[in-house]
């Protein structure tokens, strides 16, 4: 079965038009020949391609560095991007995960939060935290504001006044652009501590990025075929055969029924691919609201209690059901321990047949019912190489979606 599917319902569009065809070489010809509006920003693609094993090396060498030091809690000087493209890709692999607890702890400080969050989380951290198990990591793809810098420095003052001046520099790991090193040259950290994110990486498309991978990576993650389902992914989903370019035609689609509707609705079936797909909603309601339009994203059943009464007076919406087929954790939901326990035994007794007949049932919902045009975007499983499909998927569905306005997808 494809990594990655698409079907449409109410709704049908046609990928085999002379036209429309055209249209996507031209699109994707003047992407190659670099003469296309944001030509400059396509580095996160060059950079996922020439992603090589000396790079996935420097990951796995400053990952058993944090290791060798006892850490059992990673404190991430970072912001929303980071946060957002972290927590992504690791719920899409781990949401189900039992064993999350026995993994080291992250705690997230965001610049981009208030202040007095900042300062709420350095007080639990100083009444919480064991030095001996922590170390910490400053993390960002553009410069941190002024109020942030001073606060790492009031805190870092705190460390060292009172586990010592080396110490904590011994602990600590600067991985960022070129800026960020410089704004950070007052953290005197050995080189070996240090990762340089490169220069042409788009913030907005920074997935793969050595932050995200490295803190995928302590957590479990196979960042080799996360890359791997990029790399695969890329040569259909940036090419010319319309055919096989579903990021293509899911933009096209997009593209098309924003004209006559207001609202796009993402819909799930869990909770696993939600955060990844917030992703591509940040990227795309930043454009998208200056024309009064707006995508929003729900999980059924969770919501069903707020936007089930609204289904049959949806004229205004458009869907995106997202569906995974196969999980990767898929547990058991009734106890199968004797023939003769006293249980009563389901043909349909996993996680995995529970969310099929949710989605059987929304999708038949909204297709028969409420008649809404649906997007259905089928995943084979939560697997690593799945991962890196999807990103490339919503990375390219965005561009292209905006190439066919005739508007710049990175303005």
């Amino acid at each position: 079965m494809a990594r990655l599917n698409l079907k449409f319902y109410n709704y049908y569009p046609d990928f085999n038009n002379d036209d429309l065809v055209a249209k996507a070489i031209d699109i994707i010809h003047r992407i190659k020949r670099k003469n296309i509006d944001g030509f400059e920003n396509f580095g996160f693609h060059e950079l996922a391609l020439n992603f090589s094993a000396n790079n996935i090396l420097e990951i796995q060498k400053i990952s058993q560095l944090i290791i060798s030091k006892n850490t059992k809690t990673l404190i991430i000087f970072t912001d929303t991007i980071t946060y957002n493209n972290f927590v992504g890709g690791l719920d899409f692999i781990f949401k189900f995960d039992t064993l999350a607890d026995n993994k080291i702890n992250y705690i997230f400080i965001n610049s981009d939060e208030p202040i007095n969050k900042w300062f709420t989380q350095f007080k639990y951290i100083k009444n919480t935290f064991d030095f001996e198990t922590t170390s910490f990591i400053f993390s960002k793809l553009s410069e941190f504001n002024v109020n942030f810098i001073e606060f790492v420095k009031m805190m870092l003052n705190y460390l060292q006044v009172n586990f010592g001046y080396y110490r904590t520099l011994d602990k600590s790991f600067i991985i960022g652009k070129e800026i960020i090193e410089q704004q950070l040259n007052f953290i005197d950290v050995e080189e070996k501590n240090r990762l340089i994110i490169p220069n042409i990486l788009d913030e907005k498309h920074s997935f793969f990025c050595e932050i995200n991978l490295l803190l995928l990576f302590l957590k479990g993650v196979d960042i080799s075929n996360v890359l791997e389902g990029y790399v695969v992914a890329s040569q259909d989903y940036s090419g010319e055969n319309i055919k096989d370019n579903l990021a293509f035609q899911y933009a096209y689609a997009l593209a098309e029924l924003k004209q006559n509707k207001q609202t796009h609705l993402l819909t799930f079936t869990d909770e696993s691919v939600k955060n990844l797909f917030n992703n591509y909603l940040l990227l795309n309601n930043l454009k998208s609201i200056k024309n009064n339009f707006w995508s929003t994203s729900i999980i059924f059943p969770n919501d069903i209690y707020t936007y089930g009464p609204y289904t049959l007076t949806m004229n205004n919406f458009f869907v995106s059901l997202i569906h995974i087929n196969s999980l990767k954790h898929d547990y058991r939901i009734t106890p199968e321990l004797l023939v003769n326990d006293g249980v009563p035994k389901f043909k349909q007794n996993r996680l995995s047949h529970f969310t099929s007949s949710s989605f059987d049932g929304i999708l038949n919902t909204f297709n028969n019912v409420a008649h809404t045009q649906t997007i259905v975007i089928e995943l084979n499983s939560n697997s690593e190489f799945v991962l890196g499909s999807l990103v490339c998927f919503i990375y390219w569905a965005n561009i292209f979606e905006w190439y066919i306005k005739r508007k710049n997808p990175f303005n």
